[in-house]
């Protein structure tokens, strides 16, 4: 962890020196003369939500390029983004950089959220007991999340539970998956008898009773405890949100935060480094991106390339559902004397499904599927890599679709079924008539592929439902076959793969941690 690591470096420099004392200079915010205000707990609780920031700019690279609905352009000029290519073939290691990159981010927040719960200990003076409430409930839900988002993609992590204050407290060797859960279900229940329903839409992007109640209801499902899920879900169903009308209206920047969104991590486009720039990534690495994103956007993008929507999710979406225009576009284009892709134009999918998939997978392609859902153009070059979007944590259609598995799963598809209508009926289709808890239970996990591709479920969903090794292994031997780039070892998909490595920094700083199974 890196403060972690910077940890150990302050305490072996000054942890013997008698010079090293504390000292407050006059106009200087620090530990000292801070927390002595309930704005100092607003501002510290704004700065807990920042690393949610940090791991969304990397997180679809593991939670989404890792599953078979996004894969990669293969650029073979430059093969400098190997990194982000081994965690969709399985070849990383605990080398890589983004895993560490996460780790990093997530821990980063929680160390933030300890900090907050550990001064709140002494509320200041000024501080009422409802914004007491605001503040440990946010900060609670928070932990709760990064913790949630960690024990998922490694396993087996360590459990900070107060501030990181020397080295003797920063190092911590592992606690079981079990005792994460349980430090996990605890936060959020402390959280949801502290917080409210959102109020009003659009919302502040603050974390509600509506997010923490569905994030929690996600950890039992995960868990299995459908019977503790159910009721949770539908307590959300009970507080205001509504689908909107028009499936591709959700993703428009001018409905951030609206009656869909029970909680989406907050971007904000300007000079305060709190921009977005996802939709550079989705996009083909070109030397010239006017023809996509503006005439008054023309530059070389470098990032592109990456979590590019497959042959194989094209395919599942059903025949006149809307979500697939909202979802996926294409670019066309042609080649310059040196290979680089020259993009024309943005085109519908639906005029240009190429049913075989040849043509893709490539940089040299002449056409380029992308996500769409994060393309909100127009763009300009007074603003390079940095855009407004946010990024979709919890959606209510993705609750309607856990309350309708919930139910499933306890043996109720008749109660289950209006809930997955509503998201198909929004999609322009027919309601499903489908019957039986099998039958049902491939029909949600079906939905949920086509309703939230691109927002990071996928691969979550395959690991919970036992589905990952099985429908991975397959979709490798299919991209295999179709990519001669991939090496034999790639896609070898065993149970060890459904976590990550611990990060080589993190086993370097502390042995005690170990390494997981398989790496």
């Amino acid at each position: 962890m890196k403060y972690i690591f910077i940890l150990f470096a302050i305490v072996l420099l000054f942890g013997c020196s008698k010079k090293f004392v504390t000292l407050y200079p006059e106009g200087q915010v620090n530990e000292g003369n801070f927390y002595k205000s309930a704005a100092d707990f607003q501002e510290a609780l704004a700065g807990a939500y920042a690393p949610l920031r940090d791991a969304a700019n990397v997180a679809f690279f593991l939670e989404e390029m890792r599953s078979d609905n996004t894969f990669f352009d293969y650029n073979a000029k430059d093969r400098g983004g190997t990194g982000v290519e081994e965690l969709a073939e399985f070849l990383d290691n605990s080398g890589n950089t983004t895993i560490q990159a996460i780790w990093t981010a997530d821990y980063s927040g929680i160390q933030r959220t300890n900090v907050i719960l550990d001064k709140m200990s002494k509320p200041p003076a000024d501080m009422t007991d409802s914004a007491r409430n605001q503040v440990v409930g946010q900060a609670k839900a928070l932990r709760a999340h990064y913790y949630f988002e960690l024990v998922r993609l490694f396993g087996s992590i360590p459990l900070y539970l107060h501030e990181t204050t020397n080295a003797q407290t920063a190092v911590v060797n592992r606690s079981s998956v079990d005792a994460v859960y349980a430090q996990i279900e605890s936060d959020l229940n402390d959280a949801l008898g502290l917080l409210p329903a959102p109020s009003k839409f659009p919302q502040s992007g603050a974390v509600t009773k509506g997010m923490v109640a569905t994030e929690l209801g996600l950890v039992y499902l995960t868990l299995k405890q459908y019977d503790k899920a159910t009721p949770l879900f539908q307590s959300v169903t009970q507080m205001g949100y509504s689908l909107l009308p028009h499936y591709a209206d959700v993703f428009k920047t001018s409905n951030k935060n609206s009656s869909e969104s029970v909680f989406e991590i907050q971007f904000k486009s300007g000079t305060d480094k709190q921009q977005s720039q996802f939709i550079y990534y989705f996009i083909p690495t070109t030397p010239a991106t006017g023809n996509i994103l503006g005439s008054s956007a023309n530059y070389n993008n470098t990032e592109g390339s990456s979590d590019i929507p497959t042959q194989n999710l094209v395919t599942a979406y059903e025949h006149g559902d809307t979500r697939l225009d909202a979802s996926i576009g294409v670019i066309k284009g042609h080649l310059n004397s040196t290979n680089d892709f020259l993009p024309d134009s943005v085109v519908s999918i639906l005029n240009n499904i190429d049913t075989a998939g040849k043509g893709y997978g490539y940089t040299t392609s002449s056409a380029h599927r992308f996500i769409k859902k994060f393309f909100n153009p127009p763009y300009t070059t007074a603003l390079i890599y940095n855009t407004d979007d946010d990024w979709p944590v919890y959606r209510y259609a993705d609750v309607l679709l856990m309350l309708a598995e919930s139910l499933n799963e306890q043996g109720q598809p008749g109660a289950a079924l209006p809930y997955l209508n509503q998201v198909r009926v929004r999609a322009g289709l027919p309601a499903s008539t489908a019957s039986g808890q099998a039958a049902l239970r491939d029909t949600i996990m079906h939905e949920r592929r086509v309703e939230l591709a691109f927002e990071n479920k996928r691969w979550f969903d395959l690991v919970r439902t036992g589905q990952a090794v099985s429908v991975m292994t397959a979709y490798g031997n299919a991209q295999k076959a179709a990519f001669p780039f991939l090496l034999p070892t790639a896609y070898n998909v065993t149970d060890s793969k459904l976590i990550y490595a611990i990060p080589f920094r993190e086993t370097t700083v502390n042995p005690g941690l170990g390494q997981n199974p398989g790496y």
